[in-house]
């Protein structure tokens, strides 16, 4: 299952628009879309849309005007089977791939009274064609942050509606989740290692592994969890061989563990009985993942969650230059407001292998400026003035090189700068008055 298009109709901050998100396959990483742009245009509702879509609509309607008039479709391919949510109505619809188009036209007429009505969960079986993929959807913000909750031994995890695995927002649900889920790991991999034959490690023992290792990856030091069992059964996390609670990590972990440890604990759960749940159909929606993290780790993160999760179907929203550079597979796609406020998509661009993060704040995030606005308020009079300096006029002349002296006091990087730009101007000023 994946999300192929999103339609746009009287659905502000949007233009009346499409929206496609193009396939990539990559064999060992997730597919990866990156929503691109500046405030106020529309990344987090796009997110709050699909997690509508899928099951959910919290938080889009916390973001709507509520009066009904708000239109938007959003596609998912399932195989033979498409799947087409109607945010103006709320009902989830199902029909082959060849008549889509039509079905398609009559919920834009607004002609929808002979269309099936359905509960609007992409997840939801009972509601599924016989023909339709299966996937679990789970949304998260990168806010989040875990801290500990009371767990027991081997207590079996209740997986709740999918609808509920859709709020962004952390619990403390979610934290009993993820405490639960991985002392159920770590004591599952203890006894696989004592009946398992050599060498073959088995469920438990691979998703703890690939887990820890991801994280280990991305935080630079070695990171795995333990269960303590004292006077009460407690997870603890080794990190950098240091042992401590979930509440005495740093915030950037505990952001980290607050939706990366909880999707692995969330898939596992809900696939209980599958031998490799990571493997299986995923759709994630992350709301700036970066949040927390230094730019080193920002650059790690992504890559690390698409290679833990191959199957998956990525959706993140981020603004920072480091996350964007650091997806060699996927798409990136901008999304920019004009002056009246609608919000159009530019075509997407596929993530380059050889961009830097310097690349991505300039092409993706549309931001040319250097230094501080300060400095290129005084950079802008420095270039204003060059063309008086060049007229070789005693007073132009003295004016641009005590501006160069100015800017150039600031930083070795602009002392630097002026220094280039000042012999450039004396050999000007010298082939011009040679010339004379």
């Amino acid at each position: 299952m994946r999300i192929e298009t999103v339609y746009f109709r009287d659905f502000p901050p949007f233009a009346d628009a499409q929206l496609t998100f193009p396939k990539v396959e990559t064999p060992g990483k997730g597919e990866l879309h990156l929503l691109v742009g500046q405030n106020g245009t529309g990344k987090t509702r796009l997110l709050s849309l699909l997690a509508a879509a899928l099951g959910n609509r919290t938080e889009l309607n916390l973001r709507s005007e509520g009066d009904g008039k708000n239109s938007s479709i959003v596609v998912g391919n399932f195989g033979r089977a498409v799947g087409v949510w109607w945010s103006h109505s709320n009902n989830l619809t199902w029909t082959e791939k060849e008549n889509f188009q039509g079905l398609l036209n009559l919920i834009r007429n607004n002609d929808t009274k002979d269309i099936p009505r359905h509960s609007p969960s992409f997840q939801n079986a009972h509601n599924r064609p016989a023909y339709a993929d299966p996937c679990t959807a789970l949304a998260f913000r990168g806010t989040s942050r875990v801290s500990d909750a009371e767990i027991e031994a081997m207590k079996s995890m209740k997986v709740s509606e999918p609808a509920n695995w859709l709020f962004f927002e952390h619990t403390f649900e979610s934290d009993r989740i993820i405490g639960q889920s991985m002392a159920n790991l770590k004591m599952g991999a203890a006894m696989e290692s004592m009946s398992a034959p050599s060498g073959q490690p088995g469920r438990a023992t691979k998703i703890a592994t690939l887990l820890e290792a991801a994280i280990t990856k991305v935080t630079g030091r070695s990171f795995y969890f333990v269960v303590e069992a004292k006077s009460k059964i407690a997870i603890k996390v080794y990190w950098g061989g240091v042992p401590m609670l979930l509440k005495q990590l740093p915030d950037g972990l505990r952001s980290i563990i607050g939706w990366l440890v909880s999707c692995v604990a969330k898939v596992s759960s809900i696939h209980a009985d599958h031998e490799d749940p990571l493997s299986l159909p995923l759709i994630l929606l992350l709301d700036e993942p970066e949040s927390h993290l230094h730019p080193a780790w920002q650059r790690r993160v992504i890559p690390a969650a698409q290679a833990l999760f191959p199957q998956a179907q990525m959706f993140v929203a981020t603004h920072s230059p480091f996350v964007i550079s650091s997806a060699n597979d996927g798409w990136i796609h901008v999304l920019r407001a004009n002056e009246a406020g609608a919000v159009t998509f530019d075509e997407p661009k596929p993530c380059s292998k050889g961009d830097t993060w310097i690349d991505a704040v300039e092409d993706s995030l549309g931001i040319t400026e250097w230094y501080d606005p300060e400095t290129e308020a005084l950079l802008k009079q420095f270039r204003e003035l060059k063309a008086a300096a060049l007229s070789d006029t005693p007073d132009g002349v003295q004016k641009y090189r005590e501006l160069a002296a100015t800017i150039a006091a600031r930083s070795d990087s602009l002392s630097d700068l002026m220094g280039r730009e000042l012999r450039q101007f004396e050999r000007q000023i010298g082939q011009k008055r040679a010339s004379a």
